[in-house]
């Protein structure tokens, strides 16, 4: 069964396209992005994901991380 998402294709696209944007206008390395998208991961997860969630959710992120790429 597909999963369907609660936000549509096109908002979910503007706002990565917007990300990309300043990570290129920044000249950010790969490196360097990815430190920056980690440590933004971190901070939505502290600061909007309650306590008791946090542990599942990080968990639940790490396994669609590892599974996008393998299907990439």
């Amino acid at each position: 069964m597909p999963i369907v998402s609660k936000y549509s294709n096109e908002r979910v696209e503007k706002i990565i396209d917007d990300l990309m944007k300043v990570l290129s206008d920044e000249s950010a390395t790969a490196d360097l992005a990815l430190m920056c998208l980690g440590n933004t991961v971190t901070e939505v997860i502290l600061n909007q994901v309650p306590e008791a969630q946090r542990a599942q959710i990080t968990q639940n992120f790490a396994n669609a991380l590892k599974q996008s790429i393998k299907s990439a």
